[in-house]
């Protein structure tokens, strides 16, 4: 199987890992079919993610994939988070094997849970 230069390079070197302190929100998310699973936190102060960290465990493009969404969620509005799904994640790493995608998908899966609850948090506390 052949992966980019970017995947190969997140899951070698992957980025971000590890849990925040204090996050405002954290979730994990796991592919029942295969187990790949990723633990993603996040620190927001009012609209703008200030900090991320992840957790994955599965195959390469498991882990690439997490790596490159918390590179793609710092300094973003929450709105601006709210648009990146699996086809953004996929082209951040410069594609997936067809078999593969599923990896973007877990990701894509792991900050809109972390945006509902986000969502959820601020209405309850207004």
């Amino acid at each position: 199987m052949t992966y980019s230069a970017k995947v190969l390079e997140h899951f070698e070197h992957p980025r971000f890992v590890g849990e925040l302190t204090h996050p405002a929100v954290s979730v994990e998310v796991v592919n029942s079919a295969c187990g790949d699973r990723i633990k993603l936190s996040i620190l927001a102060e009012g609209s703008i993610i200030k900090a991320a960290a992840m957790k994955a465990v599965g195959c390469p493009p498991t882990i690439a994939s997490a790596s490159v969404l918390c590179e793609m969620l710092i300094a973003k509005t929450l709105s601006e988070v709210a648009k990146i799904g699996a086809v953004q994640i996929e082209a951040a790493l410069d594609g997936l094997p067809k078999n593969k995608r599923h990896a973007a998908v877990l990701a894509a899966e792991a900050i809109q849970e972390a945006l509902e609850k986000i969502c959820h948090e601020v209405r309850t506390s207004s």
